[in-house]
């Protein structure tokens, strides 16, 4: 499905991210998880549904296709474009990122029309285009990057962006660069790079409230980060996998920012929620806000 502003301008993502459904039969906490989906798609008046990642849990888990399918139905029940990504929990053992990017294909019908696809390593990146309302300018784009999952080399814990990942990016925001210097443009993905240390000390809204290792992001950098801030027209990026935190932070000029934890079957207090971003192509704004189940919840 194509994606394109509004008549006034305007365009609304929903992200959900950490759903961790897990073992069938459902337990009661994967319920709650299955509601607060239904109950959010029913609610908000969204242009873009973006998931970004542990969708499932996998390891130990012999169904986690009939899983990742059920949860899928759900989401196709509305008619709202969606894309995603996947997590480190996503593909821990006999499924592979192959297979859930194929079941996704197979049983989400609305999802949004992907561009600039580039798998290296079974980890794919692509774009979205926000088209004008009224024509085919491609107005913003949207960045989504699979973040991996633990590190392949025993520094630090979780994966870093692949260098060739980051080369795509970097070649593919300068075809769609405009030189107005408008910060238009957003990146999802799940793991938080290595700058969001920096940003936790420039909070503007939400909280840093894990009590391990503050912000799980990989221990090396491949820039990803620095080459959102040399393109000069990346607003932020949007991660999950925290679920602690749900914090914007700003580091040079650049919002970093999680979503809020949507699923109930994994640690954390917070109470669960979307995370709500709102796109204003007129007035060259992007504003975001948690929303907490209870506001939306039937």
């Amino acid at each position: 499905m194509e994606l394109r502003l509004r008549e006034d301008g305007t365009f609304r993502i929903v992200q959900f991210t950490d759903t961790h459904i897990g073992n069938r039969p459902y337990n009661a906490e994967d319920l709650e998880t299955f509601s607060l989906v239904k109950d959010a798609l029913a609610y908000f008046d969204a242009d873009l549904i973006m998931h970004t990642g542990d969708v499932i849990w996998s390891e130990g888990v012999k169904d986690a296709d009939l899983i990742f399918e059920e949860l899928m139905g759900y989401f196709n029940t509305s008619d709202i474009p969606m894309a995603l990504t996947f997590g480190n929990h996503d593909s821990e053992e006999i499924i592979t990122r192959s297979d859930l990017r194929r079941l996704f294909e197979k049983n989400v019908s609305n999802r949004a029309d992907k561009k600039d696809v580039f798998v290296h390593d079974d980890r794919e990146s692509y774009t979205l285009q926000i088209l004008a309302h009224d024509s085919d300018e491609v107005v913003q784009v949207v960045y989504v990057l699979d973040s991996g999952a633990d590190a392949p080399v025993p520094i630090g814990i979780y994966d870093w962006n692949q260098p060739e990942q980051v080369e795509w990016f970097r070649k593919t925001s300068a075809k769609y660069r405009k030189g107005d210097g408008v910060k238009r443009n957003l990146v999802f993905q799940h793991i938080p790079v290595p700058e969001y240390w920096q940003a936790a000390t420039n909070i503007l809204a939400g909280f840093n409230n894990e009590t391990n290792e503050a912000i799980s992001a990989p221990h090396l950098n491949t820039g990803l980060f620095t080459n959102m801030l040399l393109d000069g027209e990346t607003w932020g990026m949007f991660v999950g996998h925290d679920h602690e935190n749900n914090f914007d932070g700003l580091h040079h000029g650049i919002h970093l920012v999680y979503g809020n934890v949507s699923g109930f079957n994994t640690y954390g207090e917070m109470e669960r929620g979307v995370r709500v971003i709102e796109l204003d192509a007129k007035t060259n704004t992007i504003t975001t806000e948690v929303v907490k189940y209870h506001a939306f919840k039937k």
